[in-house]
């Protein structure tokens, strides 16, 4: 706390009279001045006050000169090295080198790839610099299960099945706490990318027209509507354009080969 002592410096001097100790001096810095108070015997001492923020992350420690000086003709003085260490408090938080990451996984990738690695760093020391990281708090628990974070080297990684054709796109919210007693907290997201792949066949759809067919339907009468079509993304799910010729089994009632046709489809 500004202007309160944090330390107090005696000196003696066995002189007595204008001979005595009569003052003290302390070298010129940012952060402490002395106050100094008189006894009522007389004697004098001095209270080491803090005067500024010290800050262990810019000054691990100080080296200070205080001098005790009396007030003979000429003067004589006594030196001493204050020497203070700068103790670490949690007045740092953890920070992400970045808020966003993006990562691309191909679905069905096995349990345990890499999808991401994270990282934060704390400029404070022992455990107020210590992190641990974490899934947010409003993480959904579906994407808990899809992946597994590292708590100690922030590596994201596959845990359950990716599904393209279920959810193209997961966010994945996560934080970085250090160890301190009031632990300071950071946020960052993963936008995890879920790539296709081809692991879905072309599906036929007939849908009947005439159910039963009259003896009498002109040649040419549509009987059954195909369509074809294909879960997977872009290339993968489309399906090409063409037709087929499907021979009548003998003794059909088509006198004449079935033209199927379809046109290209994307999933």
């Amino acid at each position: 706390l500004f202007g309160l002592g944090v330390s107090r410096l005696d000196a003696q001097d066995p002189d007595v009279g204008i001979n005595s100790l009569q003052t003290y001096q302390l070298s010129a810095n940012p952060h402490f001045v002395l106050d100094v108070q008189t006894r009522g015997d007389g004697s004098k001492y001095a209270e080491l006050v803090l005067e500024k923020e010290l800050d262990r992350e810019e000054q691990r420690e100080l080296h200070l000169v205080l001098t005790a000086l009396d007030g003979g003709s000429p003067p004589r003085s006594a030196h001493v090295q204050i020497h203070i260490d700068v103790l670490d408090s949690n007045d740092n938080a953890p920070v992400f080198n970045q808020s966003t990451y993006k990562a691309s996984v191909r679905e069905n990738t096995p349990s345990g790839t890499l999808v991401a690695k994270i990282s934060a760093y704390d400029l404070d020391d022992g455990p107020n610099g210590d992190i641990v990281y974490s899934f947010s708090s409003h993480t959904p628990a579906k994407v808990r299960e899809l992946f597994a974070l590292d708590s100690a080297t922030g590596e994201l990684r596959v845990k359950g099945q990716l599904d393209y054709e279920e959810t193209k796109l997961h966010e994945v919210y996560l934080q970085a706490k250090d160890k301190g007693a009031v632990p300071g907290v950071a946020h960052c997201k993963v936008l995890v990318e879920v790539v296709d792949v081809n692991d879905n066949a072309p599906e036929v759809t007939v849908t009947s027209v005439y159910s039963p067919v009259p003896e009498d339907a002109a040649p040419g009468t549509v009987v059954a509507l195909l369509s074809v079509t294909d879960l997977d993304s872009r290339d993968n799910g489309l399906v090409n354009s063409g037709c087929w010729v499907v021979s009548a089994p003998p003794r059909s009632c088509f006198s004449s080969p079935i033209a199927v046709c379809n046109n290209a489809v994307s999933g």
